[in-house]
């Protein structure tokens, strides 16, 4: 049975590989499937831009950037080439309006504090909110007991 859908809620989060620590980094419910691939783009850009920045781009002199190396973890560039994958985002809003819950996960060690490496991984997700029983009860006309 098919349950109508009454919208999408959108996510950006960040987390520990074990799931024991979470943090919520923004939320949007979007209306269609292309504006919740449309809010999730424009995170997976804010993201790409924090995480792997471009010279030029942002806050940061140039000359105090360092290229990675193509063997190291690079969650930023990886949501940087999702967010220019149109291709996949179409076949993902096909699915997220058949129902289909999507997510786009990358991550690697990170430097906390200068002091340490720990792993944390960024998701950006989207699932339809499905009406239950309870909020899909309305009164759609008002009826008047016989004089």
């Amino acid at each position: 049975m098919n349950q109508p859908v009454d919208g999408y809620w959108c996510e950006v989060a960040a987390c520990f590989p074990d799931g024991r620590r979470e943090w919520f980094l923004g939320g949007y419910r979007a209306e269609t499937p292309r504006l919740a691939v449309r809010w999730l783009r424009s995170q997976a850009v804010r993201l790409a831009n924090s995480l792997d920045p471009l010279p030029g781009v942002g806050p940061f002199p140039p000359q105090v950037l360092r290229e990675t190396s193509p063997s190291n973890p690079n969650p930023g560039n990886i949501f940087r080439k999702w967010s220019q994958d149109f291709t996949a985002q179409e076949k993902q809003m096909g699915n997220l309006a058949a129902g289909k819950p999507f997510s786009v996960l990358a991550g690697g060690p990170d430097r906390i504090f200068g002091l340490f490496d720990l792993d944390i991984y960024y998701a950006l997700s989207v699932r339809p909110l499905v009406r239950d029983f309870v909020t899909d009860w309305r009164i759609t006309e008002m009826e008047y007991a016989a004089a």
